[in-house]
């Protein structure tokens, strides 16, 4: 049997009940092509701030798959031996130390990445703002400043992104010819539907091109 098998998970019938009741809620949403915007809650404590009834938020996140994502990440938290890697598994998994189990609810839906983007920043700081201790990391959505529109979203977010994410967001790939500084709008259409934005730029690197995003605020 593996270290795993010892875990809380498959050794408490009622924990492991809690931990599957929240893979129902999440295997009932189901919204093919449509980014979600949740957050997770903390149910150790009672909210004071905005009377959840699953308990405080302390993190909001982004994800096409939510149904994969919560399994992933409340499985990973769940039979870990040790304290996981993942920053969000991790917190999912100190609470799961504890006997508590980390409950799930959905904040908003976005037909766009980039758009999904700006919806879960303005989220977190929006929960931060009314005194959440929300747990997101990156800069932008720790700040508990003014809501984001879609040009502030950091280019750094976007590079990642599928060619068919970029098309959806209504973002522009700029080629650039440093010689004759000429600007042309890349077709996207032209290029596999998975393939990133970043790798695209790596290629025009390789021809002594070089590359920009723009955003359109509508």
């Amino acid at each position: 049997m593996s270290g795993k098998r010892f875990t809380r998970y498959y050794q408490d019938n009622r924990f492991r009940a809690a931990i599957d009741e929240q893979f129902a809620k999440a295997d009932a949403i189901v919204q093919d092509g449509i980014w979600i915007i949740y957050a997770i809650h903390d149910p150790s404590k009672a909210d004071e701030i905005g009377n959840e009834e699953d308990g405080p938020i302390i993190y909001v996140g982004l994800t096409k798959r939510f149904s994969k994502r919560i399994r992933q990440r409340m499985t990973a938290a769940g039979t870990a031996t040790t304290r996981p890697q993942d920053y969000v598994e991790g917190m999912c998994y100190d609470l799961m130390r504890r006997g508590h189990v980390p409950r799930f609810s959905i904040r908003a839906y976005e037909a766009s990445a980039l758009d999904g983007l700006v919806t879960e920043t303005n989220t977190a700081n929006a929960a931060l703002a009314a005194g959440y201790r929300v747990l997101n990391r990156l800069a932008e959505q720790k700040s508990g400043g003014p809501a984001i529109t879609r040009s502030q979203v950091p280019h750094t977010w976007l590079w990642p992104l599928s060619v068919s994410d970029a098309i959806g967001s209504r973002i522009e790939l700029i080629v650039i010819d440093p010689e004759s500084k000429r600007q042309t709008t890349a077709d996207l259409r032209s290029f596999p539907s998975k393939m990133r934005l970043a790798e695209i730029r790596s290629a025009l690197k390789g021809r002594n091109l070089s590359s920009r995003l723009y955003v359109s605020e509508s």
